[in-house]
């Protein structure tokens, strides 16, 4: 028996190691497995539906502590895993008949994981005499490879997943109710308020940057802006001051009358030739970097495409840390495969006649994987846009890795007028290299200057000094959380991005932006005055080393559990003694939360109502509406866009007066008012939502 981790891998693993490439499908029910026949053996594949068996609490009822744990079927906790229990059925009868077992699940701790609790709970067999296929891709020659050359389970790499599965399970389960509870006890409400062992400290991070930029101060400076024009070829120009801020608006204004309508001359001119090798191939954190920055997708989103084309057979694991392609793949073979596409062949065929296949590695690496790369093969079906665009980029990534260094060169022209010191500034690319293959991914901005030489006069025909402020640090956005977190070493790669995620889904923070929510203070500012052992980041990095301790067999998994255990187990014990006090705290904060969340304001009809945002219980659409409806004393309601999220604004309408609202849909946000629908000056956000919803529905 050969254990997939999901159908469409076990399909590609089935005609991969069917001897005719023809396997049969029998289906049972629902459910599907597959028969082969393989070197005088007849194999089943079968597979699971990611996790099988999750950790269930062996100590009755909703409170906490609750420290011990057992391995169940996933659809005795998740009542929506309705399938599971039949996948499980399916191949614990046809185990019973079975010699060896293979398992073939995702080469990383999850996979690992999946195929070790499969065996060892639907199977019911020794473990240790399971088998082990290794691959990164699905593509027919590696997963032949794998079976034909398969090692034996890596129980390290198990033990530290099942660590990291028990410590997140003990952690989130226990604080979660623990902040849970302490609402529900002092106010009756039952709100589910989450945390976790990666959550808390994230969202500190979120928080100490929002309080950064709200007690920042800005500076106040001056900047010079000066545009001349060289005599000799009536080029325009734009020059700078010597210094990029002045202190003062005094000397600004001085600096300003002294250049004002003068001449300046070129004192010399200095070159620089720098050279920029190509980027390696991906990992998945600088695939999730670089999809962000181009298409504005969060990681979550990246992370899911890739897995499809990956599934697909189209590029390698996603999942992986490491930035470099081994001798072990068949990079000719890729670029062959690459030379048959119509958008990429022509510039493979170029890389294949070089007859130099070295690309450029990166320095992070992955004992699993290696970087990311396109495996070569046909898509078998018509993308999607999003798994288009990514595909796209891992291919061009890949490609530019064989490509030449770019080559610019950067002139100076130091330029004098009187006691004052100008430059300007150019940049010429004079060998794109591995540019053009990454275009237009690779930013080629160049800046042209004449011709100049060294006593050329430039007139300055503009001089302006420039009122400016200092300006606060950048909020976080998903790409760049997700960063802080892997220089944090805060989760892992396959995590980090749902755990980005969770922080909006629960309503912490406000949008892409990561603007802090009334709620996400209120829950950092009691954790922090209570139980602050919940937002440091020191157990998290910890407990990372631990479970690479574990894989590497330097720890034992019992010893590093035990330890979180008594640790978390201190902190509840404190929380307890607290309990009122912190339930008091997140009682007020979902108040101001909700109001700051739905109240709109005052009811301009009724005048002695309130206007909020409600969602319709039958048709779960959202509009706005009067609180006086229910008792029939007001009907006044505005419809809403039914996508993104929206904040009230302390903003009237210029047009119509209404209240005006802000909406978050993706990275873009606009402002409206609640009359948006009726409003004179609204037209065009009309339009723009019809737009939209069009571009939705040709999406889909």
């Amino acid at each position: 028996m050969v254990i997939a981790e999901k159908p469409s891998a076990a399909k590609k693993i089935a005609q991969a190691l069917d001897e005719k490439h023809s396997p049969k499908e029998v289906k049972r029910g629902k459910n599907r497995y597959y028969e082969c026949h393989r070197n005088d053996d007849d194999l089943l594949v079968v597979y699971a539906l990611g996790h099988l068996y999750e950790l269930k609490q062996t100590e009755k009822g909703w409170t906490y502590p609750r420290l011990e744990t057992q391995w169940v079927p996933k659809y005795e906790v998740d009542k929506k895993a309705t399938n599971v229990k039949s996948i499980i059925n399916l191949i614990k009868r046809l185990a019973k008949d079975v010699d060896v077992f293979v398992v073939a699940t995702d080469y990383d701790i999850e996979g690992s994981l999946i195929g070790y609790l499969t065996l060892r709970y639907a199977c019911r067999v020794e473990t240790t005499d399971a088998r082990r296929m290794k691959f990164s891709s699905l593509t027919n020659s590696e997963l032949i490879s794998a079976y034909d050359n398969g090692g034996w389970l890596n129980f390290q790499m198990i033990e530290a997943g099942l660590v990291r599965h028990e410590v997140d399970w003990l952690y989130g389960i226990n604080l979660t109710r623990a902040l849970t509870l302490s609402i529900k006890n002092t106010e009756g409400w039952f709100k589910i308020v989450s945390t976790g062992r990666v959550q808390g400290p994230t969202l500190s991070f979120v928080i100490e940057r929002d309080r950064d930029i709200n007690l920042f101060v800005p500076i106040p400076y001056w900047s010079i802006q000066i545009s001349g024009t060289h005599v000799k070829s009536g080029t325009e120009l734009d020059i700078e001051y010597e210094k990029e801020k002045i202190e003062t608006r005094a000397r600004a204004i001085a600096v300003r009358q002294d250049l004002d309508n003068q001449t300046a001359f070129v004192k010399s001119i200095d070159k620089r030739t720098t050279t920029q090798p190509p980027h390696p191939s991906f990992s998945l954190s600088s695939l999730q970097y670089e999809s962000y920055r181009h298409f504005g997708y969060k990681p979550s989103r990246t992370l899911a495409a890739a897995q499809k084309l990956y599934l697909d057979a189209l590029i390698s694991y996603p999942r992986t840390s490491s930035e470099q392609l081994p001798d072990s793949i068949d990079l000719k073979a890729i670029l062959r495969g690459l030379g048959e596409s119509r958008t990429y062949g022509k510039t493979a065929k170029e890389i294949l006649k070089t007859g130099r296949l070295v690309p450029v590695q990166g320095k992070k690496t992955d004992p699993a994987h290696p970087a990311i790369h396109p495996t070569g093969e046909k898509p078998e079906r018509r993308l999607t846009p999003t798994e288009k665009k990514v595909y796209d980029l891992i291919v061009k990534r890949f490609l530019a890795s064989f490509g030449s260094p770019a080559r610019r060169e950067s002139i100076r022209g130091n330029l004098t007028c009187g006691e004052h010191h100008l430059f300007v500034r150019g940049v010429r690319i004079t060998e794109p290299g591995w540019m053009t293959i990454y275009s237009p991914y690779a930013r080629i901005e160049e800046r042209i200057l004449p011709d100049m030489k060294e006593g050329d006069s430039v007139v300055l025909t503009s001089v302006d000094a420039i009122e400016k402020a200092s300006k606060p640090p950048a909020r976080f956005n998903p790409s760049s959380i997700l960063r802080l977190l892997e220089k944090e070493d805060l989760g892992t790669k396959s995590t980090r991005s749902r755990i980005v995620d969770s922080l909006k889904s629960r309503g912490y923070v406000l949008n892409d932006k990561f603007e802090i929510s009334t709620l996400g203070y209120a829950l950092y500012e009691t954790l922090s005055e209570f139980v602050p052992e919940v937002l440091s980041s020191d157990f998290t990095r910890d407990l990372e080393k631990q479970m690479k301790l574990i894989q590497e067999g330097a720890v034992k998994r019992e010893d590093v559990l035990e330890e979180a255990k008594r640790r978390l187990n201190d902190i509840l014990v404190e929380f307890k003694k607290k309990e009122t006090q912190i339930g008091e705290q997140l009682v007020s904060g979902l108040r101001r939360y909700w109001k700051a969340k739905e109240e709109i304001g005052p009811c301009p009809k009724c005048e002695d109502g309130t206007l909020f945002i409600i969602r319709s219980p039958k048709t779960g659409k959202r509009f706005i509406g009067c609180s006086n409806y229910r008792e029939g004393k007001c009907d006044l309601t505005f419809p809403l866009p039914q996508k993104g999220s929206i904040t009230p604004l302390n903003e009237t309408c210029p047009h119509c007066g209404h209240r005006m609202i802000k909406i978050f849909s993706g990275r873009r946000s606009w402002k409206t008012c609640i009359n948006w629908a009726q409003c004179p000056g609204r037209a065009d956000d009309v339009k723009t939502w019809s737009r939209k919803q069009s571009d939705r529905e040709e999406n889909r």
